[in-house]
This record gives structure tokens, sequence and C-alpha cells, in this order.
């Protein structure tokens, strides 16, 4: 019950809290991706925080859209976590 409750606040953060606040919308899919174990998703979000940890402020939308396409890719294996995650390094080196 409580990953069924995560995962409907994060999408009522999605639809409604992330324009007002982008970093909202990281932390929904975050909970998502927890709550259905995604590991690409995870690694996606990995590497994002490393980057707003070190100041990089690129656009969010960016971040998101790479997240949320590893969440929805229907695989969560450490193969496709670590391929994902060095095309969100890429992306972020362009």
């Amino acid at each position: 019950m409580q990953i069924e409750a995560a995962h409907i606040d994060a999408e009522r953060a999605l639809r409604v809290g992330y324009r007002a606040c982008p970093l909202a919308e990281i932390e929904a899919i975050r909970a998502i991706a927890t709550a259905e174990s995604s590991l690409p998703a995870l690694s996606v979000l990995a590497v994002v925080d490393a980057a707003i940890a070190r100041g990089e402020r690129r656009s969010i939308g960016e971040w998101t859209a790479l997240a949320r396409e590893a969440m929805h890719c229907g695989r969560s294996d450490v193969a496709t976590a670590q391929a994902y995650a060095a095309a969100c390094t890429v992306r972020l080196a362009d």
C-alpha cells in the first residue's frame, strides 16, 4: 500500500507541481522509480544529482525526459542502468 501511495503522490506532482518547482518533477520521478525498482531511472537520477551538486543548471527538461524514458523502458537490469547512466553523462557533456 505504501508503494501505491508514493506512486499516486508522485503522479500528482508530475501533473500539477513540477512547473512551479522543476526539481519537484525529478523527485516525483525518483519516487515512482523507487517504488517500481527501476534501476535505469535511478541511475539517470544519480547522474543528475551529481550534476546538480556540482552546480550545473542545464534544462531540467533534458534530465527528466531521459529519466522518464529510462523509467518506462521495461527493463531493470544492471546493464540497462549502466547504459542509461552513460547516455545521461554524454548528454550532460554537450
